[in-house]
């Protein structure tokens, strides 16, 4: 039995404003981590990972009385605390809350668990895309559409697993609340300044400003010169970026389960290959 979720039952465009709102919902989890999580030198407290058993992007666990990690749930969306084994122990759904009402529970929640208050008020990030729910509109999301980026997001997580599981220098997968995608660094050069060093990023997008529906991306670092080689599907990006990009309609529209995910492996593959050869 394939272990692919089948996605095309939401059409990508559907997916935009459920996508806008989760991203933004998602900062209310970030904050937590920033503050309470030791720093990482690529601010990696902030990060998320996909948690297969409660189908959620978690945080890191804070140490405390009762160790917990915040959480966001995408289908049936919802605010979480979990504990160490990922077993709830708050919970608020979103719909028709405020992001301000968010951020309140997570506080309260946090405090609670701590038996302190925090230091300072969880901050909120900057360079968000806007969106009603920024400035006090309550959320409202197409139950079908957030279920549906829920798919993407575990479909994205088997896949760069496996890619990292198979390719050494790759970074664990992460979700990064600032553009909201999940992504593993397969590191070329890795005893070398961060800074400096060949880098391949692989990743899902659920959508940004240039492209708005999901899309899979295999972006080189440095940006190399040169002629760029073909690919086993999607195109390459030249505008602002470069990278190989495929978006969600040219592998949804390949049916089911495993041509899908076939459709999706064979690109990554093709174009982690390229970006290795366009940096060598």
């Amino acid at each position: 039995m394939s272990d692919w979720e089948t996605l095309g039952a939401v059409e990508p465009h559907d997916l935009i404003d459920a996508r806008q709102q989760l991203h933004w919902a998602a900062q209310a989890v970030a904050a937590v981590g920033k503050q309470l999580l030791p720093h990482q030198h690529d601010f990696g407290e902030q990060s998320l990972t996909w948690m297969a058993g409660p189908r959620v992007l978690a945080q890191g666990v804070v140490d405390g009385p009762r160790p917990f990690r915040a959480a966001i749930r995408l289908a049936y969306p919802a605010l979480l605390l979990l504990d160490e084994d990922g077993e709830t122990l708050a919970r608020m759904p979103i719909e028709g809350r405020t992001l301000e009402e968010a951020y309140e529970w997570v506080r309260r929640e946090a405090e609670a668990l701590l038996g302190r208050p925090l230091e300072k008020p969880l901050e909120r990030p900057e360079g968000i895309p806007e969106h009603p729910v920024s400035t006090g509109a309550p959320f409202a999301l197409a139950g079908s559409a957030a279920a549906e980026l829920e798919r993407y997001y575990a479909g994205a997580d088997r896949l760069l697993r496996g890619l990292r599981e198979r390719t050494p220098g790759a970074s664990p997968v992460r979700c990064w609340p600032h553009h909201f995608d999940l992504a593993t660094l397969i590191l070329l050069d890795p005893d070398a300044d961060p800074e400096k060093a060949r880098s391949i990023g692989v990743g899902l997008s659920p959508g940004d400003s240039g492209y708005p529906e999901p899309y899979f991306y295999v972006l080189p670092w440095p940006r190399p010169t040169g002629d760029l080689p073909e690919l086993d599907g999607g195109s390459w990006n030249t505008e602002g970026w470069l990278g190989a990009v495929l978006g969600s309609a040219d592998f949804t529209a390949a049916g089911s389960n495993g041509a899908q995910r076939g459709r999706i492996e064979r690109f990554l593959n093709s174009a982690v290959q390229a970006c290795r050869q366009l940096l060598s």
